[in-house]
């Protein structure tokens, strides 16, 4: 009798150990994008973005999020680069990172193709500075698990908040412009795999 109480007990830590946990999602990072915009002279729009971006949400719902401030683009070089030594200055801060905590439940309910519309508040490490903002998200359940968040309307990001306003001062004066607002929406479309 023990001995076949034994052989179930261990068949069934067998069968659990088989049966794969969930363990989150992997930002994919070829097929998401975060992009901001400026406006110079009070009339001159123009879109940039970077181009490495990592992140992952874990089983619990810790959701983080880091972008490569050395890989900014703005597709002319001498700007990227006038970025990231006056407005980033990416030599001490090379990174900034998005922290969020989601329902996982709601996520993993999400089949392909179904959406659920939410506001995201998330903490923002930027230029050595910790901001809270919000994020109006659409996230859309994709094939095998995975996920699609999009922002609905941009995230309005201050220079000042971050300390980048004396930055933008330096990239008016050097390029000798009247002005740049210093008020920056970013807008993100982020494709999470299932793990």
């Amino acid at each position: 009798m023990k001995k076949a109480i034994c052989g179930l007990a261990v068949a069934g830590l067998m069968l659990a150990g088989s049966v794969p946990a969930f363990a989150g999602w992997n930002l994919d990072g070829s097929k998401s994008s975060i992009g901001f915009s400026s406006v110079k002279n009070d009339a001159v729009f123009e879109q940039h973005g970077f181009r490495n971006l990592s992140g992952s949400i874990s089983d619990d719902g810790e959701v983080k999020l880091t972008i490569d401030l050395n890989s900014v683009d703005t597709n002319i070089q001498i700007r990227d680069e006038r970025m990231k030594k006056e407005l980033f200055d990416t030599e001490k801060f090379p990174f900034t990172t998005a922290m969020a905590k989601v329902d996982v439940a709601k996520l993993k309910a999400l089949a392909p193709g179904k959406t659920e519309v939410t506001d995201v508040e998330f903490a923002l490490d930027l230029h050595g500075k910790n901001e809270r903002l919000v994020a109006s998200v659409q996230i859309t359940g994709l094939e095998n698990g995975g996920l699609l968040v999009s922002t609905i309307k941009p995230v309005e990001v201050k220079a000042g908040a971050f300390g980048l306003d004396g930055g933008v001062d330096k990239l008016r004066d050097i390029a000798k412009l009247n002005s740049i607002l210093l008020s920056v929406p970013v807008n993100a479309n982020l494709v999470f795999l299932s793990e």
